[in-house]
């Protein structure tokens, strides 16, 4: 058989700033599956480790290893996952790859090939098989087919279930494979070809005043809800099987075990898609590994309603060290929820946010403020209900976001369906909004991305850094009697963080009222008025932080 190799990328997203940076679990799970049962070497490639990887930097380390790996006599294959919004770096990569070593097996994954499987090998063909819905034992057999085939003959794999090929010019469709059955069954993602988790972000954990290092962790698989801008329930579907799986207790727990000890983790980040679908289990999960006497935090994603079925767990999930949790509201509007599909209601979301405020546990809030039915009564709904809820400093800004028409979601069918438009399929679908006043809210705040955004979120990210850490460092620093001073320049650095994200919003209030009023967006007099209170922050924000770090160095 000839030497095999496998590069697993999770390429870069250009399109957002907010990235935080979260181990890429996927495909540390391929490598894992494919170390444990076939013994074929791997190496991963997170090219998000450090904000988006320059698409230059990320084609000749990928270069560099299809010639290191074709010198030493190998077949070198490379794995790209891909949502939607990596696609089309997805493929240039590929192309890339394809132009200069044609005899290079190139293989995509992820949830944008599971949907958009046909079109890709029909646009791109410098890719060569896509995989559909989860890779694990795909892969495998992929690989060991590519392993034991004969160098430069075509390959067969019309036998692998999940796959999707070409055979001459047609495009086949191969069965799907059934998801797997037993989650505990797959080895622990092969971390240890990943980043150190000091590359990635720490956690700044201001209850206990420490820093922390922050591991991600997957104790199931997928969401048993409908909500229509979801693909989760289309891409755990593929195959038929149920939408929802979990490990384990023992299992989580000794992973959880495992990460400590080895790579010295303290706070768990579940990357589960909804780790809240039964309390008890969560539950169980972070009291068991609380009982081997490791000080830890933890935080987990899951639904509004939810929360309040669930609630009376959390004053044992915040006494076991949990901190917050990301809740997808998604609207203040009881009309919008509906179009959503999202089978709860917006007294729900208030409920559920109270619950975790009496509880002491942070809510990272999930909003949608523009969806194609968005009238303008929903706006101020929304910008009325993130009033009252106080949820102005939450980060990144709730009215920024917008509905995605991604490839896989039921909103995005039935709108092509009605519309009797089909949209380019490796990007997300277009729309116009109905009601004439939303567009123009819309491209208002759009416009601030474009002018202000890039400033706003460099000056937030360093508060969002910059003030936990003042906090935990004034914690354990010997203050000399100088406290208050201390607190007071602590305190104004949060009241700028405070008037800082409430810009864009004042922005959109202001928006709102001119144009229910009758009249035009104000748009270039608002902008302008944003930019010169950003410009005040910053120069507050320099005087402060320069006493600050002159008295913590003293």
């Amino acid at each position: 058989m000839t030497p095999v190799e496998l590069l697993l990328i999770s390429p870069p997203d250009y399109t957002t700033r907010e990235f935080r940076g979260a181990q890429p679990l996927g495909i540390a799970y391929l490598a894992s599956v494919l170390r444990e049962y076939a013994d074929i070497p791997c190496r991963i490639h997170d090219a998000n480790v450090n904000g988006p990887q320059p698409f230059d930097d990320l084609v000749q380390e990928t270069l560099a290893f299809v010639v290191a790996s074709k010198t030493a006599g190998g077949r070198p294959v490379v794995g790209i996952s891909a949502v939607s919004q990596m696609i089309h770096t997805a493929t240039q990569l590929a192309e890339v790859v394809k132009a200069t070593h044609p005899d290079t097996l190139i293989v995509l994954g992820g949830y944008h090939p599971t949907f958009a499987h046909r079109e890709i090998l029909r646009d791109f063909p410098a890719v060569d098989l896509c995989v559909r819905g989860e890779g694990e034992l795909t892969l495998l057999e992929i690989m060991q087919r590519w392993q034991a085939a004969a160098p430069g003959l075509a390959s067969d794999w019309s036998d692998i279930a999940g796959v999707t090929w070409r055979q001459g010019e047609e495009i086949v469709v191969n069965l799907s494979r059934a998801n797997l059955s037993d989650l505990d069954a797959v080895p622990f993602p092969a971390r240890d070809l990943l980043p150190p988790l000091d590359a990635y972000p720490p956690y700044a954990d201001t209850v206990a005043g420490v820093m922390r290092r922050k591991a991600s962790i997957m104790s199931s698989r997928g969401c048993p809800f409908h909500c229509n801008f979801c693909s989760i329930i289309a891409f755990y579907g593929e195959a038929g099987g149920k939408p929802w799986r979990g490990r384990s207790a023992d299992n989580v727990v000794a992973e959880m075990v495992h990460l400590a000890e080895t790579y010295g983790a303290s706070h768990f980040e579940f990357q589960d898609d909804n780790f809240f679908v039964r309390p008890e289990r969560a539950l169980t999960i972070v009291e068991t590994y609380a009982a081997t006497g490791r000080d830890f935090s933890f935080a987990f994603l899951t639904r509004a309603d939810q929360v309040v079925r669930g609630e009376r767990f959390f004053p044992a999930l915040r006494q076991a060290g949990l901190r917050y949790v990301s809740v997808g509201i998604e609207s203040g509007s009881e009309a919008s929820l509906e179009r959503m599909v999202k089978q709860t209601g917006v007294e729900t979301n208030r409920k559920a946010l109270q619950i975790l405020h009496d509880n002491d546990v942070a809510a990272q809030v999930e909003f949608i403020m523009f969806e194609p039915g968005s009238r303008l009564a929903d706006l101020q709904e929304n910008l009325q209900f993130i009033e009252q809820q106080g949820l102005f400093g939450y980060f990144p800004p709730l009215i920024f976001g917008s509905l995605l028409l991604l490839p896989g979601t039921p909103v995005r069918e039935q709108i092509e369906q009605s519309s009797g438009v089909t949209g380019p399929v490796h990007d997300a679908l277009s729309y116009e909004f109905s009601d004439p006043a939303v567009a123009s809210v819309f491209d208002l705040m759009n416009r601030f991305q474009r002018r202000l955004g890039a400033e706003w979120y460099r000056l937030a990210f360093g508060l969002l850094d910059g003030i936990p850490a003042n906090e935990i460092a004034l914690q354990a620093a010997d203050l000399n009697g100088e406290s208050g001073m201390y607190q007071r320049l602590l305190a104004e650095q949060k009241l700028d963080f405070f008037a800082l994200t409430r810009i864009p919003y004042a922005v959109m209030r202001e928006a709102l009222r001119a144009v229910a009023a009758g009249g035009n967006v104000p748009g270039q007099k608002l902008l302008d008025q944003a930019a010169s209170q950003m410009q005040s922050i910053e120069q507050r924000l320099r005087a402060t932080q320069a006493e600050l770090d002159v008295r913590l160095l003293q």
